[in-house]
C-alpha cells in the first residue's frame, strides 16, 4: 500500500521518470515499523504510514528530510537499539 502511495505521489509531482518506488524484502529494521529508505544518500525513515507519504515525496524536492521519521542512525543494523524488543540472557549452566 505504501509503494503505491509513493508511486502515486511521484507521479503527481513529475519525478517518476527520475525516481522510483520499488519495494524490498526484509531490510531486518522491523523494530521501526514499515521503512523507507531513500537512495543514494541513505535516508531512513520509520514508523512510516499513508500519511507521511506527501511529506517524504516533498521533501525530495527540496532536498531537506522529515526528522521526525527519520531513524537515528546508532538505530541501524546494530545488534542493541533502544527500540528492539530485549532478548532473554542466557545464563551458563553450573556444572
Amino acid at each position: 500500500m505504501l509503494q503505491k502511495a509513493f508511486k502515486k505521489a511521484l507521479a503527481e509531482r513529475g519525478l517518476n521518470r527520475r525516481m522510483r518506488a520499488n519495494c524490498a524484502g526484509c531490510l531486518d529494521q522491523c523494530e521501526h515499523g514499515p521503512n523507507v529508505v531513500i537512495y543514494p544518500d541513505g535516508i531512513w525513515y520509520g514508523w512510516v504510514t499513508l500519511d507521511d507519504v506527501n511529506e517524504i515525496a516533498d521533501s525530495l524536492i527540496t532536498n531537506v528530510p522529515v526528522e521526525r521519521l527519520r531513524i537515528a542512525d546508532d538505530c541501524l543494523n546494530t545488534a542493541t537499539c533502544a527500540h528492539k524488543p530485549r532478548q532473554a540472557v542466557s545464563r551458563p549452566v553450573e556444572p
